[in-house]
Order: C-alpha cells, then sequence, then structure tokens
C-alpha cells in the first residue's frame, strides 16, 4: 500500500481497518434494515447513500498510495482532485443528527433512531479520518512532518466549509461538473454580511470539532510507533 519514498504502513493494519471500516457498515445497515422493516417504509434511507460517499475518498486514498513513484501523473492527479472533491462526504454524516424531529415516528422508539443515526455518523467520521490519515502520510513522506500536519488542517477546513455548502445549500461533489454556474453564484452569494456570518461560524465550529476528531484518531493510529 505505501510508496517507496512514503512513511510505511503495515499491510494488516490497513486490512484490519477495512475489515473494522466494513463491519461498522455492515451494522448501520443492519440497523436501518430492521427499522425498514419494523416501520414499513423507508425513511432515513438516505443514511445508505451517504454512508457510501463515504467510502469513496477512503477508496481513493488507498489508490493514490498504491501508484507507483513516477507512473502516470493524470492518474495521479485526478484520483486526488476526486478525493477532495468527495472528503466533505464523509464527516457530511455527522449532520444528520439535525433530523431529531424524525427520531421516534412510525412507532420506532426515538432512541432506536438517535442511535441509529449517531451510528452512520460514527462511520462517517471514522472513514473521513483514516481517509485523510492515509493522505497525511503520504505528504509527510515526501515533504515532512510540518507539510503533512498543514494540510490535514486545509483539508479538514475546506471540507467544513464544503459541509456547509451541502447541507444548508444542498449542493453536492457532482455539482463542480453538473452545475458549476450554479455552485459559482451560491458561494459568491455568501459574500453577503447575514450569510457571511452564519458560513464563517459553521465552518469555524465543524472545523474544531473535526480537528479533534481527526487529532484523536492519529493519536490512536500511532501507538504503535516509537
Amino acid at each position: 500500500m505505501n510508496l517507496s519514498n512514503d512513511r510505511v504502513v503495515s499491510a494488516n493494519r490497513a486490512r484490519h481497518a477495512i475489515y473494522t471500516l466494513l463491519f461498522a457498515t455492515l451494522v448501520c445497515v443492519g440497523m436501518l434494515g430492521a427499522r425498514f422493516i419494523c416501520a414499513w417504509n423507508f425513511r432515513f434511507s438516505g443514511l445508505i447513500g451517504n454512508l457510501l460517499l463515504a467510502w469513496i475518498p477512503f477508496v481513493l486514498a488507498l489508490l493514490i498510495r498504491r501508484m507507483p513513484s513516477g507512473g502516470n501523473r493524470l492518474r495521479f492527479w485526478s484520483a486526488l482532485i476526486l478525493w477532495i472533491l468527495f472528503f466533505p462526504n464523509a464527516f457530511y454524516l455527522v449532520t444528520d443528527l439535525i433530523h431529531t424531529k424524525k427520531f421516534g415516528t412510525d412507532h420506532i422508539f426515538r432512541w432506536f433512531d438517535m442511535l441509529m443515526t449517531t451510528c452512520f455518523a460514527c462511520g462517517g467520521i471514522f472513514l473521513g479520518s483514516l481517509s485523510l490519515y492515509l493522505m497525511h502520510l503520504f505528504v509527510d513522506g515526501r515533504f515532512g512532518a510540518r507539510a503533512g500536519w498543514l494540510f490535514a488542517g486545509g483539508m479538514l477546513a475546506l471540507g467544513s466549509f464544503g459541509i456547509y455548502l451541502g447541507r444548508t445549500l444542498r449542493l453536492n461533489s457532482w455539482d463542480v461538473v453538473a452545475r458549476p454556474f450554479k455552485l459559482v453564484g451560491d458561494i459568491s452569494a455568501l459574500i453577503e454580511p447575514q450569510s457571511l456570518r452564519e458560513v464563517t461560524a459553521f465552518s469555524v465550529t465543524f472545523f474544531f470539532f473535526s480537528l479533534v476528531v481527526y487529532t484523536l484518531v492519529v493519536s490512536v493510529a500511532r501507538l504503535h510507533e516509537e
């Protein structure tokens, strides 16, 4: 999984992380499936799509790290751009907790809906954190520890802004290609004082939330290092 001049990631540890994430995904899908059966409807089905989107940057990070040094530059930059575009989808799952008014509907226990949504949110958090950690190590191995942390912090900040665009303006990663003019227009409208205050407050708050989560994940991941 690592390139010759990259920091080494044990294949066994990487495999264990992937299996753990797959298990977590199955638990999430199982809880939602149980709700479908008990409620006899497909409320909260969007959680599955959001979780699948959270897998995309993780898979892209694995592919980028497998690319040979000095290989196809077009392939590398294409994968990197896609990773940047899809990275916010992982942490975006946290914002699904906003649907508290739907919890406890369809004769389902309110606590079940809360735990189920939190489970999906945790899955997104860890998929995003491990995806970023792989890219963090990628940059660290080439440009040093300071550059690695600057990259990680920059992506968390950019991702926080992207999450605001997704949750509030209902934009998504595909809009960069599908609706670029609408994307530019909606972002330009955020310059207004009221909108700028809200987007700044959200982005800064979410940045520190994601930074705390990410540093905790990195600390656990590096327990076995000297």
